[in-house]
C-alpha cells in the first residue's frame, strides 16, 4: 500500500506576521523509519510542529482507518486553516508503463444521493471527470467532492471506489464524520509519470469556514478516514469495506439478533395516531411476526407534530381512557416491543420548550439557527442533555424499548460557540456531544434500541451510524424505487443494519386523510388482490433489517399469508445476513432504469447466497441469471418465496433461470441458494 502523506495548510509568527504555506508529507521531514509503522511522524522546522498520520489495520480485512494529529511544538501559537484526515499520493505511478493514469485506465465509482433517491452510484473513467494532465509544473487538474452542514450523505455519501482496470485492483476510501466533508483526486508528479493522489478531508476552511488555533503544545486531530487496496474490482472492495464496518461497529443488538420491526408512518398513519387507527394494526403486525411495533410522530405535544417537537409529554387524548401509556401496554400484550418516535436534537420555534428556554438553541451570528419551522438544541449545554435524559427515562420506564430518533434539517455550515473558534469547529464539536449522549442512552438503558434516521438516509455517513444501532435507508414511497436504493446502500453500510420499508396496502402520502375511506380501502385491497404487489414489497425488505408498515389490517387471508411466510423466511436466514457480503449478479440499477436486476448476500463460509431478483417495469417475462461467480454448479435452491402462480425459479450449471407472470411487470423472488 502506498505511503500515507498529508496535505495542511498553516500560518505561523514569523517576525511579527505571519506567513501561510501549504505543506504535504511528501516534502515533510519523514520522522518515522518506515511506512508499516502505524503512527508515522513528519516534523515541519519552518513552524516547529510536528503532523502524525494514526494508522489503525482492520483485523481480517485490507482496511486501515487513519487520523491525522497536528502539534504545535514552538512558542508562538499557530493558526491550521486546512489539515487532511488522509492523503494517498502517486496510486498507478510505479506502473505507469502499463498505462498512463489518464488513459482509460482508472474508473472512479461514487453515489449520489438525495431524498428518496440515495445512493445511485454512477462510474467513468478519470480523465473523463476532468482530471488530466497539463504538463507545466506539476499538474493542476483536480476532481472534488463535497458536502456541508450536518445532512452527511444529502448530496453524496462519502465514499470513493477507485479501481485500476489494467492491473485488476481496487481502492477505496470513505471518510468518516456527521459534519462537512471534501474529498479530492489530484495528478501527483510532472509529465506522463504521474500518478493519482486521493486526499480527504473533514477540515478544509475553502469548504465551510474551518480553522483552528493551537497553542503551543496543544493538538488537533481530525477524524478519521477509511481506506484499503484490494485485489479485484468493485464488489471485492465493496466486501472487504463491509467487513472493516462490522468488525469496528461499537453496537450491537440485543441477543444479536437482527429485530423485525413495525412502524405506522410510511403508506400507512402519516404521523397521525389515533388508538382507533392503532389497535387494527397491533394484531396484524403480531400475526406477522413482527417483534418490534413503533408509534411514529404525532404522539406527543398538543398541536401538529412538526409545531410540538421538544413538547414531549403524550398526547393523551388521542389514545383513549389509557393514554400513551394504555397503547404501549397494548403492543406489549401483543408480544411486540413498544417502539417511538423522536427527533432530540431539533425543537420547533413554536414549541413550549423553545419559548421556556432559547439558551438551549444552537445559534449562528447570535440568532437561533432554523428553517421556518424547526430550530436545534445545542447538546454542548449540560441542560439539553438532563432534558432529553429524563425524557428517555421517562419512556423507558413506560416500557419503550425502541427509539426513532429523525432528524429532517441541516445544521448548516456551523454554529457560535466557545470564542476564537470558527463556527465550523463549534458544530463538530456540538455533534460530537450528541454522539456522546447517545453512546450514554445506550448504555444506561438496556436492551434499548436507538434508530438512525435523517429524512430516511441523509444522515447515514459511518461515523453516525456507529454510534446507533440501525439506519434508516429512505422515504420512497413508491414500491418499485426502492431496489435501486437498497442496492447502493448495501455498498455503504452493512446490510443487517439497514432498515428497509415494506409497504404492502400502500396509502400514499397524497392520501393521508383517507385511510378510512371506503373508496381508496377498495383501491388497496384490489391492487393486492393477486399477491404480486405484496410479495415483491417483502423481497425487497428481507435484504436488511425489515421495517413493515402499509395498511396491513386491510389483508386478506393470501396477503396475510405472505407478508408473515416472508418474515418467518427472513428469520429463518437473518444470521446470514449478518456475516455475508453484497454480491450484484446483474450490476447495480439506478431508480431511473427499467428491466431485470439483482442483489445478493454472499456467505461462503456458511455455503449459502442469499438473492433477491426483480422485474421492474419491463415486458421480459424470464431472465437467466449466471451465478458461477458466486456459487459452485452443484449448488441447489434450498427456499425460494413467493409460491404463486407463476412464479418459477430453477437452477443448473451455474446459471439461474427465473420466470414471472407476463403481467406481472413489477415483481420479485427471493432465492435460498446452498452447496
Amino acid at each position: 500500500m502506498s505511503m500515507p502523506y498529508f496535505f495542511a495548510s498553516l500560518q505561523a509568527k514569523n517576525t511579527a506576521v505571519y506567513h501561510n504555506e501549504p505543506c504535504r508529507g511528501d516534502k515533510a521531514q519523514l520522522v518515522s523509519d518506515t511506512a508499516e509503522q502505524e503512527n508515522i511522524e513528519y516534523a515541519l522546522p519552518n513552524h516547529r510542529a510536528a503532523v502524525i498520520c494514526h494508522r489503525k489495520p482492520i483485523a481480517g480485512t485490507q482496511a486501515v482507518r487513519q487520523v491525522t494529529t497536528l502539534r504545535n511544538d514552538g512558542d508562538d501559537p499557530l493558526l491550521c486553516d486546512s489539515l487532511s484526515s488522509l492523503f494517498i499520493g502517486e496510486i498507478g505511478r510505479a506502473e505507469s508503463a502499463v498505462a498512463p493514469v489518464w488513459q482509460k485506465r482508472f474508473v472512479l465509482y461514487t453515489a449520489p444521493c438525495a431524498w428518496q433517491g440515495e445512493a445511485q452510484w454512477t462510474h467513468a473513467y478519470v480523465e473523463d471527470l476532468g482530471l488530466y494532465p497539463t504538463y507545466n509544473h506539476n499538474h493542476m487538474t483536480s476532481v472534488r467532492f463535497a458536502s456541508t452542514g450536518t445532512w452527511s450523505t444529502g448530496v453524496q455519501y462519502p465514499l470513493l471506489i477507485l479501481e485500476d482496470t489494467y492491473l485488476h485492483k481496487t481502492w477505496y476510501f470513505e471518510i468518516e464524520t456527521g459534519c462537512a466533508w471534501y474529498m479530492e483526486l489530484n495528478l501527483c508528479g510532472c509529465g506522463d509519470n504521474a500518478g493519482i493522489g486521493v486526499m480527504l478531508s473533514g477540515a478544509h476552511e475553502p469548504l465551510d469556514g474551518w480553522y483552528y488555533r493551537l497553542v503551543p503544545g496543544e493538538s488537533y486531530t481530525t477524524v478519521p478516514a477509511l481506506y484499503g487496496c484490494v485485489d479485484g474490482g468493485f464488489e471485492e472492495a465493496v466486501a472487504d469495506l463491509t467487513r472493516a464496518k462490522r468488525a469496528s461497529a461499537r453496537v450491537s443488538f440485543p441477543g444479536g439478533v437482527v429485530p423485525v420491526c413495525f412502524n405506522e408512518y410510511m403508506n400507512c398513519l402519516w404521523a397521525q395516531p389515533t388508538l382507533e387507527r392503532e389497535l387494527p394494526l397491533i394484531p396484524a403486525a403480531a400475526k406477522a411476526g413482527c417483534e418490534y411495533f413503533v408509534i411514529d410522530a404525532g404522539w406527543f405535544g398538543k398541536g401538529a407534530w412538526y409545531e410540538s417537537k421538544g413538547d414531549w409529554y403524550a398526547h393523551n387524548e388521542l389514545f383513549g381512557e389509557g393514554g400513551l401509556q394504555g397503547l404501549i401496554n397494548e403492543i406489549r400484550r401483543a408480544g411486540m416491543q413498544p417502539g417511538i418516535w423522536l427527533e432530540m436534537e431539533s425543537v420547533s420555534p413554536n414549541s413550549l420548550l423553545a419559548k421556556a428556554h432559547p439558551d438551549w438553541l444552537c445559534t449562528r451570528h447570535g440568532c437561533a439557527v432554523d428553517g421556518a419551522d424547526n430550530a436545534f438544541m445545542d447538546f454542548r449545554k449540560q441542560e439539553v442533555r438532563d432534558c432529553l435524559r429524563g425524557v428517555i427515562d421517562t419512556l423507558y420506564g413506560m416500557g419503550i424499548r425502541f427509539i426513532k430518533n429523525d432528524y429532517n434539517h441541516s445544521l448548516g455550515i456551523g454554529i457560535d460557540g466557545e470564542d476564537g473558534k470558527s463556527l465550523a469547529q463549534n458544530l463538530r464539536e456540538e455533534n460530537d456531544a450528541f454522539y456522546a449522549f447517545i453512546d450514554e442512552m445506550i448504555a444506561t438503558h438496556p436492551g434499548l434500541l436507538i434508530e438512525n434516521c435523517g429524512s430516511g438516509a441523509m444522515r447515514c455517513d459511518n461515523a453516525t451510524l456507529s454510534h446507533f444501532a440501525l439506519q434508516s435507508t429512505g422515504d420512497q414511497e413508491f414500491y418499485d424505487r426502492v431496489p435501486s436504493i437498497i442496492q447502493g446502500l448495501s455498498a455503504c453500510l452493512p446490510s443487517e443494519r439497514a432498515g428497509i420499508w415494506s409497504l404492502p396496502y400502500s396509502l400514499l402520502f397524497n392520501e393521508m386523510n383517507k385511510l378510512t375511506d371506503p373508496d381508496v380501502q377498495k383501491r388497496l385491497i384490489q391492487n393486492a388482490a393477486d399477491g404480486v404487489e405484496t410479495a415483491c414489497n417483502m423481497v425487497t425488505a428481507m435484504n436488511g433489517l425489515i421495517y413493515q408498515s402499509g395498511c396491513i389490517h386491510l389483508a386478506d387471508g393470501k396477503n396475510a399469508a405472505l407478508i408473515a411466510d416472508a418474515i418467518a423466511l427472513y428469520k429463518k436466514y437473518r444470521g446470514i445476513l449478518a456475516t455475508s457480503v453484497p454480491v450484484y449478479p446483474l450490476g447495480l440499477m439506478r431508480m431511473r432504469d427499467d428491466g431485470w436486476t439483482t442483489l445478493g448476500h454472499l456467505d461462503t463460509e456458511k455455503k449459502t447466497l442469499l438473492l433477491s431478483v426483480w422485474r421492474l417495469r419491463c415486458d421480459e417475462p424470464q431472465k437467466t441469471i449466471d451465478l458461477s461467480k458466486c456459487l459452485p454448479c452443484d449448488a441447489h435452491v434450498a427456499d425460494v418465496y413467493p409460491q404463486l402462480p407463476g412464479f418459477t425459479c430453477t437452477y443448473e450449471n451455474g446459471v439461474l433461470s427465473v420466470s414471472f407472470p407476463p403481467a406481472a411487470k413489477i415483481a420479485g423472488t427471493y432465492v435460498v441458494l446452498q452447496w
